[in-house]
């Protein structure tokens, strides 16, 4: 049997694995929408779809980047009131952030690694 329907298998595990922590946390740790978040998931967007455009006629993440940015300031009046600083942030939230960050790191060093090894 050839791997390719396990690997599609374990990756939705974990993507419903990830959304049930995802809803724990978002109902433990209540905060606001950061509309500037979204203006600048919008500006990296476009600019990563404008250069997959170029390579692959790719355009999807230009139009997800434009609609980003337009949420983003549509509510730009919320920008100061919704950020959230690490000061702002208490200590097991804090904590909660570091450890996302370090697994979401390995995880994309396991996947490059993953690229290089399976390319070749």
């Amino acid at each position: 049997m050839s791997p390719f329907p396990w690997i599609l298998i374990s990756i939705l595990i974990l993507v419903i694995v990830l959304a049930i922590v995802a809803i724990f946390f978002k109902k433990k740790y209540k905060r606001p929408t950061d509309y500037y978040a979204f203006f600048l998931i919008g500006v990296i967007w476009t600019i990563f779809g404008i250069f997959a455009f170029f390579t692959d006629k790719n355009f999807t993440f230009f139009i997800l980047g434009i609609i980003f940015l337009i949420i983003g300031l549509a509510n730009r009046d919320k920008w100061k009131k919704n950020r959230v600083t690490w000061k702002k942030l208490t200590k097991p939230e804090r904590t909660l952030r570091v450890w996302i960050m370090t697994i979401l790191g390995i995880l994309v060093l396991v996947g490059l690694i993953a690229f290089f090894i399976f390319s070749a």
